[in-house]
C-alpha cells in the first residue's frame, strides 16, 4: 500500500510539473529532463507512467477537452437550458476558439501538439466526441470515417487559426468562429439550414457565460 501511494504521488507530481512547464514554455520546448527536474522524479518514471512526453501531452489535452465540456454542461444546467449534443458542441467550440484567441499559452500548446503529430499518434478523446456527435445526429459513420473527420477538422482548425493570427484572414472574431463552426459541421455532412441554426443559437448561448483557461491550464 505504501509503495502504491508513493507511486501515485510521483505520477501526480510529474503531471503537475508538466502542466506548469507546458503552459509556461510550450510542449515543444519542454523536455523530459525539465519535467523530471521540476517534479523531482527520475526521468525514466515519465516513460513508466505515461509512455512518453507525448503521453503526457495527450493526457493533458484530453483533460482540457473533457473539463471544458463539463464546465459548459454545468453552465447550461445553471441557466436551465436544454440543448442537443450538436448545439452544446458548437458552444464548446466557441469557448475553445475564444481561449485560442486570448490565451496564447494555450494556443501555443495546441499548435505544438499538432505540429509534432501528438494528436494524431496518441489516443485522443476528440475522436470519441465526434463519434458521439455523429450518433446523436443519426449519422452512421465507420471508425475510419470518424477518425478522418476528426483529424481533418483538427488540421483545418490549425491552419485557419494560424492564418487568422498572422492576419491572412481579414474578418471579425465572430465571423471567424462562425465560419469555423460551419466548416466543422459541413465536414460531417449536416444540412446547411441546420448548420445555420446551430451557429445562430450557439452564439446567443455563449454570451450568457464564460469559461476561461488560466495559468497552468486551470479552467474556471
Amino acid at each position: 500500500m505504501g509503495k502504491y501511494k508513493v507511486g501515485k504521488e510521483t505520477k501526480e507530481k510529474i503531471y503537475e510539473a508538466s502542466k506548469a512547464l507546458f503552459y509556461e514554455y510550450g510542449y515543444t520546448s519542454t523536455t523530459c529532463l525539465k519535467i523530471a527536474k521540476e517534479s523531482g522524479a527520475n526521468v525514466g518514471l515519465i516513460n513508466y507512467y505515461y509512455g512518453s512526453k507525448g503521453g503526457l501531452g495527450i493526457e493533458l489535452y484530453n483533460e482540457l477537452m473533457s473539463t471544458i465540456k463539463a464546465k459548459v454542461t454545468e453552465n447550461l444546467y445553471k441557466l436551465g437550458l436544454e440543448t442537443t449534443l450538436l448545439l452544446q458542441t458548437a458552444v464548446e467550440w466557441r469557448v475553445l476558439n475564444n481561449n485560442m484567441r486570448f490565451n496564447k499559452n494555450f494556443s501555443r500548446f495546441y499548435y505544438d501538439l499538432l505540429g509534432e503529430n501528438v494528436l494524431y499518434k496518441e489516443q485522443s478523446v476528440v475522436t470519441d466526441f465526434y463519434r458521439n456527435l455523429a450518433e446523436s445526429c443519426d449519422l452512421h459513420y465507420s471508425d475510419f470515417e470518424i477518425a478522418f473527420i476528426a483529424f481533418a477538422s483538427a488540421g483545418a482548425t490549425q491552419g485557419i487559426n494560424l492564418a487568422y493570427d498572422a492576419g491572412l484572414i481579414d474578418c471579425s472574431s465572430q465571423d471567424f468562429i462562425n465560419s469555423s463552426i460551419h466548416l466543422l459541421l459541413n465536414n460531417m455532412g449536416l444540412d446547411p439550414n441546420l448548420i445555420k441554426q446551430i451557429i445562430s443559437e450557439s452564439y446567443e448561448i455563449e454570451k450568457m457565460f464564460t469559461v476561461r483557461i488560466e495559468k497552468n491550464f486551470n479552467i474556471v
